[in-house]
C-alpha cells in the first residue's frame, strides 16, 4: 500500500539512506520535479540536487535518527541548472529487513519565499516612504486601534510611536474631535469608501489645522481589515487663505466704507480703482475715472500737485505726504493726502495709492472741541456738587473747587488713593471694599459716607463713580460726584426718631390688649363664638407685637446693633412650613410651589437629608415670606414658583425662580429703601428689609433678570456645623 500511494502521490517523495546521504528510491513526481529519470537520480547522494554541503547533510540526517523526523528548509538544484527554494519534511522509516530509510516529502516554496521577499522588499520600501514621508499617515484596526504610525504623525501627537501603537484615538484627541474620527472611521469601513475632512488639533506646537484623508484597507477576499489615513497639515495654507481673505476683505471695506478719499493709479499715472468718497469728492462718477489719467479728476490748477507729489513717491519709494484744497460747485473742500508706493517682490515700483482725508470737517471739530472743553471746565469748576476723576485703577487724578472745600485739603493732599483719607474711619472701610469690588468688576459704584475734614467736621455725601469709556469701550478711568446730603440725613433721622416713638407707643396698648384678652378669658365662660373672636384678639396682638420687634431690630441692623443669636435650622423644612401663609396668594393665582434640593434630587416637599444652616428662624421665616409673596404676586395667573436648595462650600444656596420680569424702573434700586413699583399698597420695605436680615444672618442675595419675563433671586446663608441641635 505504501508503495502505491508512494508511486502515486503528485508530491515530491523520495528514500534516503540515513548513513550515508544516498538517494535510495524516487517517486514520478520527484523524478519529474528535478527532471532527472529515476535510473539517474537513485542511487546518487543527496548533493546531487541539493546546494547543501553533505557535511551539512549528515548533521540533518543525525538529527532526524535521533528525533525520528524533522522539518527544514533549503534550496535545490534541477537538472536545468535552476534552484528553488524547497521546504522538506522527513520521518525516518524501518523497512522490512530491519534496514532504516528517511522518507523525504519535498514541497517547492519558490513561488512562496520570492513572494515573502517582495513582500518584505515592499515593507521596507513602505517603511521607508512612512518614516520619511512629512504628513502623518498610520493604520487602524476595525476596533480603532493605531496598528501603525509614522514619526510625523507621532511628532504631530507630540509623543513616541511606541506610545501611540495599541492605542485608540479617544487616548489624544478631545470627545468631540474625537466622535468625529471615528465617525469618518466608520462610514470609511462601512461605505468602503475615502473620505476627506478638516480637523483642528491642539499640538505641542499650538492649533494646528489637519487635512484627513481616510480609504478602506481591504484584503483579497474584500473584507474590510481597518483605515489607512494621510494627515497634512495645512495650518500655514490656511492662515495664509485666511489672511488673504481678511486683507481682501480689509481691502474692500477700506475703498467702500472709508470716509478717505481713496484712489489707485499704475506707474503709467492712469486710475485704476477710486472709491466713492473720492468719486464725491471730484464729483464724478466711477465708470467715468477708472483707466483714466488723472487729469480727469482734478482741475487744472490741482493736476499739477497731484503729479508731481505722485512721480516723487515713486522715485523715492516712500510715501509723500501734503495737503492740497479741492474747489467744486458744490463744495470747498480742504484734504490732507498720503501717496505711498505700491512695490513688488523684487522692488519695483507698480503704481501709488493715494488716500486724501477731509480736514474741513476736523478744523470745524477743533473748534468745537475747543469750546466744549471751555463749557466742561466751567461746569465742572463751578459745579454745586464735588466732581473728580481717577485713573482705571481708582487712583486720584483730578477734583474740582468743590470737592477740595468738601474734604478741606488741597489737591496735592489727595491725589492718587489719598483721597480716601478724608472718609470717615468707620465707613472707610466698607467703602473701600465696595470700591474695589467695582473696579473688578468694571462698574458703576455708590455709596453715602461721612467726609472728615482735617479740623474734624463731618459732612454726609453720596458718592456716584461711572466708569469712563474711550471709542474702543476700554475703561481709561472713573468720573465721580459727591453731592452734600447732610440736610437729607437729618430729616431721615428725624423720620426714624418718629417712627421709634410710634413703634414704642404701640407696644404699651397692645400689651394691654392681651392682658385685657387675658382678663376676659379669665372672668369667662364665653361662648363658642366669643372664644374664637377672643383668640383672633390675641393672635393679632401677638402678630402685630412681632412686627414692631421685627421693626425695632431692622432699625438694629440698619445701624449696624444687632445681636443676633444663631442656631441651626432645617432649611427646606422651614420653607415648607411656610405654604399655610402663603396659601391666599397661591391659591387665588392658582400658583404651584415647588421645592427641590439637589443633593438628594427633585422632591416636591423637604428632602430626606436636611439642609442645616446657621441662623435666627424668625429672621429666616421673614426673608422668605416677604421673597415669596413678591414672587407670587409678580406671577402670572397659573404660574409656578420654583425653590432650589443647594450647597457651595460653606454656604447653603436658594433659588427662588418666578415668571414674572422685575420692572425696568427699580431694576437698579430693586433692594433700595422704599423702591416699589405697580403694588397699589407696595411700601418698598420687602426686598429692602429682606436684604438687611440676610446680611445680619452673614449671607448675601442677589436678583437675576437676565431671562426675559423672569426673575431670580440668590439667596445664600451660612450652614450650620454638625454635632448641633436643630432650631
Amino acid at each position: 500500500m505504501f508503495k502505491a500511494a508512494f508511486e502515486a502521490s503528485l508530491a515530491v517523495m523520495y528514500l534516503l539512506d540515513p548513513q550515508t546521504a544516498v538517494i535510495q528510491d524516487a517517486n514520478p513526481a520527484a523524478c519529474a520535479f528535478y527532471g532527472i529519470p529515476r535510473a539517474e537520480l537513485v542511487g546518487q547522494p543527496l548533493v546531487t540536487v541539493s546546494t547543501l554541503p553533505m557535511r551539512k547533510i549528515r548533521s540533518i540526517l543525525a538529527g532526524i535518527r535521533k528525533s525520528g523526523g524533522g522539518h527544514v528548509l533549503s534550496r535545490h538544484r534541477l537538472k536545468s541548472g535552476e534552484v528553488r527554494d524547497v521546504e522538506i519534511h522527513s520521518t525516518l522509516l524501518t523497512l522490512p529487513g530491519g534496514r532504516e530509510s528517511v522518507f523525504i516529502i519535498v514541497h517547492d516554496i519558490s513561488t512562496r519565499i520570492q513572494a515573502e521577499g517582495n513582500l518584505r522588499e515592499r515593507e521596507s520600501l513602505l517603511r521607508a516612504i512612512l518614516d520619511s514621508a512629512g504628513d502623518g499617515i498610520g493604520f487602524k484596526d476595525k476596533n480603532h486601534v493605531y496598528r501603525e504610525a509614522n514619526p510625523a504623525f507621532c511628532h504631530l501627537l507630540g509623543l513616541a510611536c511606541k506610545h501611540v501603537l495599541g492605542r485608540k484615538s479617544g487616548d489624544f484627541f478631545d470627545r468631540r474631535k474625537n466622535a468625529l474620527h471615528l465617525e469618518s472611521d466608520r462610514r470609511v469601513m462601512s461605505e468602503r469608501t475615502a473620505v476627506v475632512y478638516e480637523s483642528l488639533y491642539d499640538s505641542p506646537e499650538g492649533t494646528r489645522t489637519l487635512s484627513v484623508h481616510k480609504a478602506p484597507v481591504l484584503d483579497s477576499q474584500g473584507d474590510c481589515l481597518g483605515v489607512v489615513f494621510i494627515t497634512h497639515d495645512i495650518t500655514e495654507e490656511r492662515l495664509a487663505e485666511a489672511a488673504l481673505r481678511q486683507s481682501e476683505g480689509m481691502l474692500r471695506a477700506i475703498l467702500q466704507s472709508a470716509q478717505d478719499a481713496i484712489y489707485v493709479t499704475d506707474a503709467s499715472g492712469l486710475l485704476r480703482e477710486v472709491n466713492p468718497a473720492f468719486c464725491e469728492l471730484v464729483d464724478k462718477q466711477r465708470v467715468a475715472l477708472l483707466g483714466q489719467p488723472l487729469a480727469a479728476a482734478f482741475e487744472p490748477e490741482e493736476l499739477n500737485i497731484q503729479q508731481s507729489t505722485g512721480q516723487l513717491a515713486m522715485d523715492t519709494q516712500g510715501p509723500v505726504n501734503f495737503t492740497q484744497r479741492i474747489k467744486r460747485a458744490s463744495r470747498d473742500t480742504w484734504v490732507n493726502v498720503v501717496k505711498t508706493p505700491v512695490l513688488d517682490d523684487q522692488g519695483d515700483c507698480l503704481g501709488v495709492v493715494s488716500m486724501g482725508r477731509d480736514i474741513t470737517s476736523q478744523k470745524t471739530g477743533e473748534i468745537a472741541l475747543r469750546e466744549s472743553e471751555r463749557r466742561y471746565s466751567v461746569l465742572v469748576h463751578q459745579s454745586p456738587v464735588g466732581v473728580f476723576e481717577t485713573d482705571p485703577k481708582g487712583r486720584l487724578t483730578f477734583a474740582n473747587e468743590r470737592l477740595l472745600r468738601l474734604t478741606g485739603r488741597p489737591l496735592e493732599q489727595i491725589l492718587g488713593t489719598d483721597w480716601l483719607a478724608s472718609i470717615h474711619p468707620d465707613d472707610r472701610q466698607e467703602f473701600v471694599r465696595g470700591w474695589h469690588a467695582a473696579l473688578s468688576a468694571r462698574r458703576e459704584f455708590s455709596a453715602e459716607v461721612r467726609l472728615r475734614t482735617p479740623r474734624g467736621a463731618l459732612t454726609w455725601v453720596a458718592v456716584l463713580m461711572r466708569p469712563m469709556r474711550d471709542a474702543a469701550s476700554r475703561i481709561i478711568g472713573y468720573l465721580g460726584a459727591l453731592s452734600d446730603i447732610g440736610e437729607r440725613k437729618k430729616a431721615e433721622a428725624m423720620r426714624e426718631d418718629v417712627e421709634k416713638v410710634i413703634r414704642h407707643d404701640l407696644k404699651s396698648p397692645l400689651g394691654a390688649m392681651g392682658n385685657a384678652a387675658e382678663l376676659l378669658e379669665m372672668l369667662g365662660p364665653l361662648n363658642a363664638e366669643q372664644t374664637h373672636v377672643l383668640a383672633e384678639l390675641r393672635a393679632l396682638s401677638k402678630r402685630m407685637y412681632g412686627l414692631i420687634s421685627l421693626s425695632l431690630d431692622l432699625r438694629a441692623m440698619e445701624t449696624g446693633q444687632y445681636a443676633l443669636t444663631p442656631g441651626p435650622l432645617d432649611l427646606g423644612a422651614a420653607i415648607e412650613a411656610l405654604r399655610s401663609e402663603l396659601r391666599p396668594l397661591t391659591e387665588g393665582k392658582e400658583l404651584s410651589l415647588r421645592v427641590e434640593q439637589e443633593t438628594d434630587g427633585p422632591s416636591d416637599g423637604p428632602s430626606d437629608r436636611p439642609l442645616m444652616v446657621l441662623g435666627e428662624r424668625r429672621l429666616v421665616d421673614t426673608v422668605f415670606v416677604n421673597l415669596l409673596k413678591n414672587a407670587a404676586e409678580a406671577s402670572p395667573q397659573g404660574g409656578e414658583i420654583l425653590v432650589r436648595l443647594r450647597v457651595e462650600g460653606d454656604f447653603a444656596v436658594t433659588t427662588l425662580h418666578n415668571k414674572g420680569a422685575v420692572p425696568l424702573d427699580i431694576r437698579e434700586r430693586f433692594f433700595e429703601k422704599y423702591a416699589t413699583s405697580g403694588k397699589a399698597h407696595g411700601t418698598g420695605l420687602g426686598t429692602y428689609s429682606a436684604r438687611l436680615m440676610v446680611r445680619a444672618l452673614n449671607g448675601s442675595i442677589e436678583v437675576d433678570t437676565s431671562e426675559p419675563e423672569a426673575t431670580t433671586l440668590v439667596v445664600r446663608l451660612p450652614v450650620a456645623t454638625p454635632g448641633t441641635t436643630t432650631s
